[in-house]
Order: structure tokens, then C-alpha cells, then sequence
């Protein structure tokens, strides 16, 4: 079984990527974050940001156990979907990709999933850092790492890359990490203040 990781800030596609994602390949979904909301392992909720805290000390070995449990099942791909996705050891991952979104589009987004002001500039903030991409590259991956500018793709789109990079028809090298950053780009339209107090 490969395991296949889309992580991302959320608003960027993941959940929706991986579940078109299954209608071409013989995949199971393992969404991290529902899976830690529906086994309690949120210790705590977070009334500000609206949003669950996770004791990563008791759901990763419990989300271990779920992935050598799929394993024997023979499927051939899991995805595993979230935006804490780096939690999982790299000695299982096959590939990695992080779906990343322009600010002013992820804004828009994050407005319409009713998040509240102060979790859009949080999560416009991770975005801006790269922070998804980040805690891949401190783990010094030997895996392929992936990073998919979706402001301006569609769904379909985004899920062709992606297959495509899996089953070995494309060799993925435009889309590896480093070619975005919205920190740059901010700087230069001399808007970082919009963001960052």
C-alpha cells in the first residue's frame, strides 16, 4: 500500500481532492482531522478560533494502528488528508503533495466556510510562511515533496497532477517545493501590513 499525503492550509482543496482522487484510483480517505474529532482525542475546544485541540500523543499511535490495519486489507493507495498531516513518520509516507492557495483567494475562501476574522488571518499567515511546506522539509524527507499552486485550478485539474505524478506519467519536477512564495509577492506589492501586525 502507498500512502499519499495532501496536507495544506485549510481552504486550499485537500478534502476535496482527495475524495475526486478515489474515483480514479483503488484509494481509502484517512481524513486526520475527522478521525480526531470523532474519537475524541480533542482534549480541548478552542471558543476564540472555533476549533479542536488534538493530544497528538494519544491519536498518532491510535492513527498508526489504522494505517497497519488498511495495510492488510492490500489496498493499493491511502491518502491521508489534513492539514497536520506531518505527523505522520516519514519511513511510511510515498509522496507528499501540499496544495497551496494565493492570500487574497484563500481569504475569499476561508470567508465563505464562516471562519471567524481571527482564524482567516491565522490561517492566511500560515499560508503566506509556507508553513505546511515547512514542517515537511524539517522532517529532511526522502520522499517526494510536492507543492500544487490550486488558486487558479479546478478540482479535475488538481487531481490529474496528482495521479499523474503517482502512476509515474508525469515526473512531477515543475511541481516540486520552492517554486511558490507568497512572501515575496507581498513584500514586492509592499502589502505584508494587510497580514502581519
Amino acid at each position: 500500500m502507498k500512502n499519499i499525503i495532501i496536507s495544506g492550509t485549510p481552504g486550499c482543496g485537500k478534502t476535496s481532492v482527495a475524495k475526486e482522487i478515489t474515483k480514479f484510483l483503488q484509494a481509502k480517505i484517512l481524513s486526520l482531522n475527522e478521525l480526531a474529532i470523532s474519537d475524541n482525542f480533542s482534549f480541548e475546544f478552542d471558543e476564540e478560533r472555533k476549533t479542536h485541540i488534538v493530544d497528538f500523543e494519544i491519536f498518532l499511535p491510535f492513527v498508526l494502528k489504522k494505517i497497519d490495519e488498511l495495510k492488510k486489507t492490500k489496498l493499493p493507495f491511502l491518502i491521508i488528508e489534513s492539514h497536520f498531516s506531518d505527523i505522520i513518520p516519514e519511513n511510511i509516507i510515498n509522496f507528499a503533495f501540499i496544495l497551496r492557495c494565493d492570500p487574497d483567494v484563500l481569504y475569499k475562501r476561508l470567508e465563505q466556510k464562516n471562519y471567524t476574522q481571527t482564524k482567516i488571518i491565522e490561517n492566511i499567515q500560515t499560508e503566506i510562511l509556507g508553513n505546511c511546506v515547512n514542517y515537511f522539509i524539517q522532517k529532511q524527507t526522502k520522499f517526494p515533496l510536492f507543492e500544487i499552486n490550486t488558486t487558479n485550478l479546478s478540482i479535475d485539474s488538481i487531481v490529474k497532477i496528482i495521479i499523474d505524478i503517482v502512476l509515474g506519467k508525469k515526473d512531477g519536477s515543475q511541481y516540486l517545493i520552492g517554486e511558490i512564495d507568497w512572501l515575496e509577492k507581498l513584500f514586492q506589492e509592499n502589502r505584508l501590513e494587510e497580514f502581519f501586525d
